[in-house]
């Protein structure tokens, strides 16, 4: 090994000799963390993140707090460092000693700490922070004043692929790998998750949707007796199961619904006729419309809509199933809004790595999913801060790469501590807005 010397020299400059040292002091790559650090202190996430888990540890023998650990991880996650292992080459970070409470000439806790806060935590505590996640999106709504309606509520269930031994990581026939298949629900307006829950690859998309949306219903109810809560899914969703729940709850629903073949036959006549028309025509062609129907398997008859299509690359038929008043018209483009989850699950899973699960522990990886729930949250609200900016309506990856990795060089004196960043950072005045707004949410904790 090449030993270590306090100066490089280089002499590609035509004018000038180049030297580097490392006599630099405390330098970050996550300066625009700051802002983020001091939503969280105001809206108290991380407090109670770390209040919901019991520390069996000798106090006297303990070194980081359950506090400064939940924040080292949850910050390091926003920043982009989704393994454990970074956090070994993260232990002398400055701010993230900063956003974690850390004295600076004090190290951040090493992996293997960070891997007994994973398996620290248990079922209990990752159904509180599941709890938790509705009660931010009360708390963010009631800081804005705001009264939504209705409450549109977007379930869906993504892949997870599994690459070791994790617990419950089981052969998924329709998506062909080893995986989990996590359940979330979005709040549509906001775009905030309102409950998650990890689930073993081969669960049914619906199998545990019921448990998952009883206390979050419960909890909006509370907060907005008279707002209405409309239920989306896909065609995983539309089973008996769901459709009592919601009708038992007072909710509007609209889910997809498999094109069986009882289905098929009373649509064969629209199908024909469209077609008929689009080889007439030549032009694209669309039928909207409804039916009452009831299978097999239901109690009652309900609505059932239809959309069929012809068109240059053939035909196309789909069906779904509500409760809700309205043409059918105006029925289909509003369950086709749902996809709109999709960019939300995109953030998750590509802007946070939620898919990242792989503690051993089946409990270990849950409260992974819930710690990252609970950091994509707060990156939702303040994404709300940056309206009016060049990153308004940015993703994640966005707003980490342009705003949030932002070099500094970070000092302390006896009062302060420091963040010099760059005089020629481009955005200064989107982190100044972002700040501005961020602290106007709420009056400062005590300090």
């Amino acid at each position: 090994m090449t030993a270590c010397r306090e100066q490089l020299t280089f002499s590609f400059h035509p004018c000038k000799e180049v030297v580097a040292d490392f006599r630099g002091g405390h330098l970050t790559s996550d300066a625009g963390l700051l802002p983020l650090v001091d939503l969280d202190r105001r809206l108290g996430w991380t407090a109670r993140v770390a209040e919901m888990i019991e520390d069996p540890r000798d106090p006297a023998k303990t070194e980081h707090t359950l506090l400064q650990l939940v924040r080292q991880r949850l910050f390091g996650l926003v920043a982009g460092y989704e393994d454990g292992n970074d956090h070994t080459r993260l232990r002398n970070d400055a701010i993230l000693k900063t956003a974690a409470g850390k004295p600076l000439r004090k190290p951040l806790a090493s992996q293997p700490t960070i891997s007994r806060l994973e398996n620290l935590a248990t079922a209990r505590a990752v159904a509180e922070i599941n709890r938790l996640l509705a009660e931010t999106f009360v708390q963010v709504q009631a800081l804005r004043g705001r009264r939504p309606e209705p409450l549109v509520l977007d379930i869906d269930p993504t892949d997870d692929p599994c690459h070791g031994h994790q617990q419950l990581a089981l052969f998924n026939g329709f998506y062909g790998q080893y995986m989990y298949l996590p359940l979330l629900v979005y709040e549509r307006e906001s775009g905030m998750l309102v409950g998650v829950r990890l689930q073993s690859g081969t669960a049914p998309p619906a199998g545990r949707a019921v448990p998952l949306l009883k206390p979050l219903v419960r909890r909006l109810r509370a907060e907005w007796p008279e707002a209405q809560i409309v239920v989306r899914g896909d065609a995983s969703f539309g089973c008996p199961r769901m459709y009592r729940f919601c009708e038992a709850q007072g909710l509007g629903y609209i889910f997809g619904l498999k094109a069986t073949e009882p289905l098929q036959k009373r649509t064969d006549e629209a199908l024909t006729r469209v077609r008929e028309r689009f080889d007439r025509t030549g032009m694209p062609q669309r039928h909207v419309a409804s039916f009452w129907h009831r299978a097999g398997s239901w109690t009652r008859s309900r609505r059932t809509l239809y959309k069929v299509e012809a068109h240059a690359q053939g035909t196309n038929r789909r069906f779904g199933i509500t409760n809700l008043p309205g043409p059918a018209a105006d029925l289909w483009p509003f369950y086709n809004d749902r996809g709109t989850a999709e960019t939300f699950i995109n953030d998750l899973k590509n802007g946070l790595k939620m898919d990242r699960l792989s503690c051993e522990e089946f409990v270990a990886n849950a409260f992974r999913l819930a710690l990252t729930a609970v950091a994509y949250n707060l990156l939702r609200v303040f994404r709300d801060a940056l309206a009016g900016t060049a990153l308004e309506g940015a993703s994640v990856e966005t707003i980490r790469s342009r705003l949030l990795k932002v070099g500094a060089r970070v000092r302390q004196t006896v009062r302060r501590i420091w963040v010099h960043l760059s005089s020629a950072f481009p955005l200064r005045e989107v982190l100044a807005h972002a700040t501005a707004v961020v602290q106007g949410l709420s009056p400062p904790p005590p300090a």
